[in-house]
């Protein structure tokens, strides 16, 4: 199962809510990176870690950078996808750090069951949808992507989601604990877990 999946942990973000880089965050004696591909390495052949162009970081994994520069998330997406060898690439946004192993070991079992999905794609208990901790098949969200951000320079992940039409799981199909998805944006959010 693993060599149909790389991992990506996007930690290009500006962290400008934050104030500082979420990427050294501590949570349970770990950085939110160190946890980030920790997490994903028993389910991916490979973790690999997304910055955007002018970041530097202290990393034993591979780096590849954002090709769209002020995109976001969808240049960290698109990064992920181009740089991708397997059928998957596994996203994981680094300011979510309640993200298990057995969640994405779940994810990737949907997304292996899911043929005619071109993602797999959590939604949070609130109902919206997690695109930062996701399953995408390269081959049918690449060229989706490309052509998204080609014609469009204000487009969102929601966009991206509106286009590819994944299959939505609930976050409760993936993980028991029902602050998995919780997102680490503000220093308030940081107390909450820390």
């Amino acid at each position: 199962m693993k060599t149909d999946f790389t991992g990506f942990v996007l930690a290009g973000g500006k962290s400008s809510r934050m104030g500082r880089d979420k990427f050294i965050l501590n949570f349970n004696g770990e950085t939110f990176l160190e946890r980030a591909v920790n997490v994903l390495k028993p389910v991916c052949s490979a973790v690999k870690i997304v910055l955007n162009q002018e970041q530097t970081i202290e990393t034993n994994s591979p780096i590849i950078r954002d090709i769209y520069a002020e995109r976001g998330a969808l240049g960290g997406i698109h990064a992920a996808l181009k740089n991708c060898d397997t059928k998957f690439a596994v996203i994981l946004a680094v300011d979510l750090p309640l993200v298990s192993t057995e969640a994405f070991e779940n994810l990737a079992r949907f997304a292996l069951a899911s043929n005619k999905y071109p993602a797999v794609v959590p939604r949070q208990t609130d109902g919206k949808p997690q695109p930062l901790c996701a399953a995408y098949r390269v081959k049918y969200c690449l060229p989706a992507l490309e052509k998204l951000l080609e014609e469009n320079d204000s487009a969102s992940a929601g966009d991206f989601l509106d286009l590819i039409l994944p299959k939505y799981i609930e976050a409760g199909k993936l993980s028991a604990d029902e602050n998995l998805l919780f997102n680490v944006n503000f220093p308030a959010d940081y107390n909450q877990i820390s």
